[in-house]
């Protein structure tokens, strides 16, 4: 019997053969005798059907890659652990119809009869538990499996590697296979070598008190070298925003010490920034944005941000002062105040207000504890109304997202609750809950399905006395696509809305990605607002055109609202981030 050629002396041939190509045809390829995952291997080793579809193929290369198919076949099923297969194989039909026809009889399958897995150095005792674990899959007498032989490799090495034994190795590695007696012998011998410790860090900046920037660091000389804390370290001065770049670098001397110093280079961003933006948005009309964020301003890191917007509908100036806190970016105390006016669907509100905040991230939820005083006068109707509230409260919000800006898979909630007492400076009581649910899922590869539910409640002493800002409206981009921004609530006796005591709005969304960043998506809206727990939903569907941008998904939706007999085609013009 002549020995098979090698992968180097097929594709020769193949290049050969495809250099002179008198005519055209095409090869059906067809395999059977095995299934599952033999069968998909063996269909993705062979060469024949990689090309089966191609039109510029003569005899000789369709015979070249005909004679080729055992090998890759036998190649395909070795993984498996069978190395001794009984293959039938069939040319028939001619140009422009070649039908190959492959039966494969897997044969008996190889199983392992010796397992040799031995581990020395320093760190063997603590490697014992993933040793353990990979005998109980590579074991005598269990069908042989390359993938386990080389998962049983990566599992000693990330263990080792995560636990500090930098100069960990394979002393001996080998997967001996005996084809003549389907049988096989593993041997993994592995030294962990010494283990590693962290040395000081020095982070070279000149922009922060050093204390203040060594909070954000979970490095901690003389604990052992971890590479995750590096990236930790990495993300946590990174969500500062006080540095444009960051460079961790270990200054690693195996020969003299085990201990590793840590140096981090950074090039600070700059000290203030400044925004201008234009923009639309039919919840807001035409609108422009003026903002500055002094990124630093000091050396313990306190930052202070100011924006105004201008627009059709809403204007508002804001200003918030905040100092750093704890050992997590993000946590801070925030002094913030505002001035806004808004135009409602019958009214219009004024208002202004200061806010004292402590922000805190004690697990995988951000916590926010805050309180606030608000004078605001509101029109709503033919009702003028003025309050003055006191107003402490809780938020909390999450998000699990795969990607922040344009998400397929995640989730996120938010929940917010204040309220006021009559006498401590506010002229009436309540307490008001904000709750907002989203999800997305991927659809295939190229779609994605949105979902969305928000709820909310007032439990008020006197609802005539409660500002527009407290109470609950639907309709717009963000609620019930088809209506007028907040244009769904109880209505007085001369029919203008003037909000409700509770909000529920739900949607539901398929986006799918059409060419490059362009996509289309369909969507159904339904909610209301009421002085009702259940209020009445009005419902809303449409199709929309997206385009993914830099920051985010740009949204122009046709929506059709099917509980207003005189309501048309309304667009909504917007932008998504992230869910």
């Amino acid at each position: 019997m002549h020995p098979f050629p090698s992968s180097a002396a097929r594709a020769l041939v193949f290049l050969l053969v495809l250099a002179v190509r008198p005519a055209d045809a095409a090869v059906g390829v067809h395999v059977d005798g095995v299934d599952g995952a033999l069968r998909e291997n063996v269909e993705l080793r062979l060469t024949i059907r990689a090309h089966a579809r191609d039109k510029d193929l003569d005899q000789g290369l369709v015979e070249a890659m005909h004679r080729d198919a055992p090998d890759e076949i036998r190649e395909a099923l070795q993984p498996y652990g069978y190395y001794n297969p009984t293959i039938e194989t069939e040319l028939s039909g001619k140009a422009p119809d070649w039908n190959a026809r492959y039966h494969v009889e897997a044969g008996p399958q190889t199983t392992v009869r010796v397992v040799d897995l031995q581990l020395e150095g320093e760190g063997a005792m603590l490697l014992q538990p993933v040793r353990v674990a990979i005998i109980r899959t590579l074991q005598p007498g269990y069908p042989l499996s390359h993938s386990d032989y080389e998962d049983a490799k990566r599992k000693l090495a990330s263990t080792a590697y995560a636990a500090g034994f930098l100069d960990a190795r394979f002393t001996h590695a080998e997967l001996r296979v005996y084809a003549d007696e389907n049988q096989a012998d593993i041997v993994l011998h592995y030294d962990t070598g010494t283990r590693f410790y962290f040395g000081p860090v020095t982070i070279e900046q000149d922009i922060l008190d050093p204390d203040f920037l060594q909070r954000y660091v979970p490095i901690r000389s003389g604990e052992v070298f971890d590479p995750q804390r590096l990236l930790d370290t990495q993300f946590a001065l990174g969500d500062l925003g006080y540095f444009a770049s960051l460079d961790i670098l270990p200054q690693r001397d195996p020969e003299t010490d085990p201990d590793v110093p840590i140096l981090i280079e950074t090039e600070p961003r700059a000290r203030t920034r400044y925004n201008v933006g234009l923009g639309y948005g039919t919840d807001t009309g035409a609108r422009m944005t003026l903002g500055t964020e002094v990124r630093r301003l000091n050396r313990r890191g306190h930052t202070f941000n100011a924006e105004t917007r201008l627009s059709e509908i809403k204007n508002s100036a804001t200003g918030e002062y905040r100092i750093p806190l704890g050992e997590r970016p993000g946590e801070s105390i925030g002094l913030a105040g505002e001035l806004a006016t808004e135009k409602l669907d019958s009214g219009n509100s004024r208002k202004w207000g200061l806010e004292l905040s402590l922000s805190r991230i004690p697990g995988r939820w951000k916590r926010r504890i805050y309180i606030g005083y608000t004078h605001e006068e509101s029109e709503l109707g033919d009702t003028l109304q003025t309050s003055d509230l006191l107003t402490p409260g809780l938020s909390l919000n999450r998000a699990d997202l795969d990607n922040p800006i344009y998400t397929r898979r995640g989730w996120s909630a938010f929940m917010d609750v204040h309220g006021a007492a009559r006498g401590v400076l506010a002229n009436t009581s309540f307490v008001r809950t904000h709750l907002i649910l989203k999800g997305v899922l991927p659809v295939g590869e190229r779609a994605r399905a949105l979902a969305r539910y928000e709820f909310g409640a007032n439990i008020v002493e006197e609802f005539g006395e409660l500002p527009a800002s407290q109470r609950f409206f639907a309709g717009g981009d963000q609620s019930v696509r088809g209506y007028k921004y907040q244009s769904l609530g109880p209505r007085d006796a001369s029919g203008d809305v003037i909000g409700g005591k509770f909000l529920t709005t739900a949607s539901i969304e398929l986006e799918r990605q059409l060419h490059r960043n362009w996509g289309v998506a369909v969507f159904g809206d339904v909610g209301g607002a009421d002085d009702d727990p259940s209020p009445k939903l009005y419902r809303g569907i449409g199709v929309g055109a997206r385009y993914r941008a830099p920051v985010g998904s740009v949204q122009l939706d046709l929506a059709h609202p099917l509980d207003d007999p005189d309501g048309g085609i309304r667009i909504h013009l917007g932008v998504r981030v992230g869910l």
